[in-house]
């Protein structure tokens, strides 16, 4: 294919909607380094701001299919970029507010790698309990929950009302509470960062 520094952005977009890889190298190109930047303003760390922006042009290219040819590309990017960088800030919070509480609370013989199976565990319990939601409400939860997605763009993403998604996060959240083991301090915090 012939070189496509000066294709538009827009024309860009339709070839990436019809799966051309060159294409997709190019929006690469122009974007990776601006949303480097931006998510390290907020990550503060080099590498976990790389592995995000492979994480935001993997998502790109997997939607490329619906990708609406109407709007801004560029704008759509930092879209998926912010909405990764909540995903990101909010997985570091719970993990980092479990170490700071069993540091707090624990003597130091209970070491990191202890505290690690322990929340890992709790993870475990929390998706085997996702898992027996019906499916439309595991999406809704996931996508508000792990992609950071606010009601209007769930229902948007899932062709619902604002309503539904609203009902169906409220019943996930109840579900959750009511069956996931908060036998212990570090339950009830990791259940309160999860669904609070």
């Amino acid at each position: 294919m012939a070189n496509l520094k000066n294709t538009s952005d827009t024309e860009l977009t339709y070839l990436i909607n019809a799966g051309v890889k060159e294409a997709f190298q190019e929006i690469f190109e122009r974007y990776a380094g601006r949303i480097y930047q931006f998510s390290l303003s907020y990550l503060k760390n080099e590498q976990d701001a790389e592995e995000l922006v492979q994480d935001v042009f993997l998502k790109i290219w997997e939607k490329r299919e619906s990708l609406d040819k109407s709007k801004n590309i560029k704008a759509f990017i930092f879209k998926v970029a912010v909405n990764s960088i909540y995903d990101f800030i909010r997985r570091k919070n719970v993990e980092n507010a479990f170490r700071d509480f069993s540091r707090a609370n624990f003597e130091k013989q209970s070491d990191n790698t202890w505290h690690q199976v322990i929340f890992d565990e709790m993870s475990d319990n929390l998706e085997t309990l996702i898992k027996q939601m019906p499916p439309e409400r595991q999406r809704v939860f996931r996508l508000s929950r792990e992609e950071g997605l606010s009601n209007e763009e769930i229902a948007s993403k899932l062709n619902i009302s604002k309503r539904t998604a609203e009902n169906q996060l409220y019943r996930a959240t109840t579900f959750l509470k009511k069956h996931f083991k908060a036998d212990s301090l570090f339950a009830m915090l990791f259940l309160y960062l999860w669904c609070g």
